[in-house]
């Protein structure tokens, strides 16, 4: 029967991840297919890629708050009570996300694991949830719109200058290469405040700075600056905003990925053991799982939701879309390494508001704002509630 209930799990946090990739898809080339540099199979291809990548590597950090740090599931006595209200958790998580990829709103999957984890805490009675744990987190869903616009916003009048002088522009995009592997590399890589440690991270990032600083220079000069045909400026820009979004995935994949990982990383560990252990590692299959379903999801239905954050929020050109997605990867990757379950949506959103500003009010498809900002408003509580009722249904099996 345990087997049965693992499946199950299985089968949820597969839904979960589907449902993020085909959502959250968006995030991370919404930008790209709206402005034009690339096709959209193409870009759903980088962002699959790069999403599993970044899930596999450094997505343990937010998988461990979604396992234990929202409720304190150590204390629990029964162990299936624990893999009941995980399941509850991804059920409602998932139904919820596809309704909204089916209406084309992009949705914070994010958010809608912390309520189904919340329900589940709720359903128990309360009192084990770490409500400062949740506290900080809808506390980070708030500023991090505002954050990510701002960023956007600021970054937008540094690089339209930037963008305009041709000769310089070959080294603002060297340059640019260096600052997003630098800082996603960083930013995941470095776990305590030790100072032998940030010197190991300081060097790795570094490295793998240059290293992409070099390929992206002899592509440059062996390849753009030999085309006579196409517009240098216009090909540089575009490079760099595929660079863009590939660390935008990557960073989708190592921040999202918990939302399958950690519940079912829960499940795994109460089935094994028939108890929740203090302390416990995130399983890497289930790591390896989620990520596959969100790579999945992304190129079987990510196109859904693309159009929205591409082109229906602002208009967006090569050099606005790259200042857009460099905002959103920057916030979520420092909020991602403080271990917050963050949302790669509402950064990218925050972001593509951000750049429209710059042009002013009415460059800012408000209307297309106020309904993607209900929905993320009810989100929160309407999941947690699925989340009772689902494991009310599941508690007499």
């Amino acid at each position: 029967m345990e087997y049965l209930w693992l499946i199950l799990a299985g089968i949820a946090a597969f839904f979960v991840a589907w449902n993020n990739g085909s959502n959250n898809a968006a995030n991370a080339i919404g930008t790209v297919v709206g402005a034009g540099a690339l096709s959209l199979r193409r870009a759903l291809i980088v962002a699959a890629v790069f999403d599993f990548l970044g899930a596999i590597i450094f997505g343990q950090f937010v998988s461990r708050t979604i396992m234990k740090g929202i409720v304190s599931i150590e204390l629990i006595s029964s162990y299936m009570t624990v893999v009941k209200g995980m399941i509850a958790a991804l059920l409602a998580t998932g139904i919820w996300v596809l309704i909204s990829s089916w209406l084309r709103i992009p949705m914070s999957i994010s958010e809608g694991i912390v309520g189904g984890v919340v329900g589940f805490g709720l359903a128990i009675g309360g009192s084990l949830i770490r409500w400062g744990t949740v506290a900080i987190i809808v506390t980070a869903w708030v500023v991090l719109p505002a954050f990510s616009a701002l960023v956007a916003l600021a970054l937008y009048f540094v690089y339209e200058r930037m963008f305009k002088s041709v000769k310089l522009l070959p080294y603002v995009v060297i340059s640019s290469m260096f600052i997003m592997v630098f800082s996603t590399i960083f930013l995941l890589m470095v776990k305590t405040m030790k100072l032998k440690d940030i010197l190991y991270v300081l060097t790795v990032s570094v490295g793998a700075g240059i290293v992409s600083v070099l390929f992206m220079a002899a592509y440059i000069y062996g390849y753009v600056r030999r085309k006579v045909s196409i517009d240098e400026r216009r090909e540089l820009i575009r490079l760099l905003l595929i660079v863009a979004a590939a660390a935008m995935a990557f960073s989708h994949g190592a921040n999202d990925v918990a939302n399958s990982a950690g519940p079912l990383s829960a499940v795994i560990v109460a089935i094994s053991y028939g108890y929740i252990p203090r302390v416990v590692e995130i399983s890497f299959t289930a790591l390896a799982f989620a990520a596959l379903g969100i790579a999945i999801g992304i190129v079987s239905w990510g196109h859904r939701v693309v159009e929205t954050i591409g082109e229906r929020i602002t208009t967006l050109t090569y050099s606005s879309a790259f200042t857009a997605q460099l905002a959103a990867s920057l916030s979520v990757l420092i909020l991602t390494r403080l271990g917050l379950p963050v949302s790669t949506t509402i950064a990218i959103v925050g972001s593509v508001a951000g750049v429209g500003l710059a042009r002013g009010i009415k460059a800012v498809n408000l209307r297309v704002l106020g309904r993607i900002f209900l929905a993320w408003f009810v989100a929160f509580p309407a999941v947690a509630a699925m989340a009772v009722m689902i494991y009310y249904l599941l508690t007499p099996i």
